[in-house]
């Protein structure tokens, strides 16, 4: 009686593992595709990559130090947005919260509809660039990108100090 109900509780467990196992894998398998285009794009451009970061299988950034330059990818679908950014035509950068407030019965409460670091430039003619690292259009909810907007804001202003 025992081992039916322990083989009972292996299989159960199992039945609840594997698939979460098997989507993971599929997730990380997503993630080095997108990863694999973006280097190749940004090798195709003659840059040389010092930091680089993906995130929501759907962005891509990364900063060649050298040459001042960022490159943004973003993937949606089948199609792909790329923009190269020349880091010598700006003067800081600093992280943009867009939200909206909603009364709830607890309270007001702020809800992020996106996040961005913004490029000031170094010309009071030239316009804010913003860097989309999420779009709550596009994506359920905020999780790994508060910390990266702190870490990309605190390279690129090193970079752009420099």
């Amino acid at each position: 009686m025992e081992l039916s109900t322990t083989l009972f509780g292996i299989a159960a467990m199992a039945a609840f593992v594997l698939p979460i196992v098997y989507l993971q894998g599929m997730q990380k398998k997503k993630e080095k595709k997108l990863y694999a285009e973006f280097l190749q794009l940004t090798q195709e451009m003659g840059l040389k990559l010092t930091h680089s970061e993906v995130w929501n299988y759907v962005y891509c950034l990364g900063l060649d130090v050298q040459t001042k330059k960022l490159v943004h990818f973003k993937k949606k679908g089948e199609t792909h947005e790329i923009e190269l950014i020349d880091l010598k035509l700006f003067k800081k950068c600093t992280v943009n919260k867009v939200g909206r407030t909603v009364k709830t019965n607890d309270g007001p409460v702020t809800v992020i509809e996106r996040l961005q670091l913004s490029l000031s430039p170094l010309s009071a003619q030239s316009k804010v660039q913003n860097i989309e690292f999420y779009n709550a259009d596009e994506s359920s909810s905020v999780t790994t990108e508060l910390p990266l907007l702190a870490k990309w804001e605190k390279q690129i202003n090193e970079v752009l100090q420099a």
